[in-house]
């Protein structure tokens, strides 16, 4: 019993954040039209930045574990 109320919690968890990101997703695009081109282009530049450095440090993480 106590297993699948545990269960229940994790699918209950993921269904709300499957939720929120549903939303998200859909309130995206009248957001960008409200902050406009420009805003939009930093958003972009500062997520695609945000992205290389994890990039960058999964690979410096990986070569450390691998060497010992």
């Amino acid at each position: 019993n106590e297993g699948i109320d545990r269960s229940l919690v994790v699918l209950g968890a993921l269904a709300t954040i499957l939720l929120l990101t549903l939303v998200a997703l859909l309130a995206a695009g009248p957001i960008m039209r409200v902050l406009g081109a420009k805003i939009e282009a930093v958003i972009t530049r500062l997520l695609g930045v945000l992205l290389a450095a994890l990039a960058v440090q999964f690979v410096i993480d990986g070569v450390k574990i691998s060497l010992g």
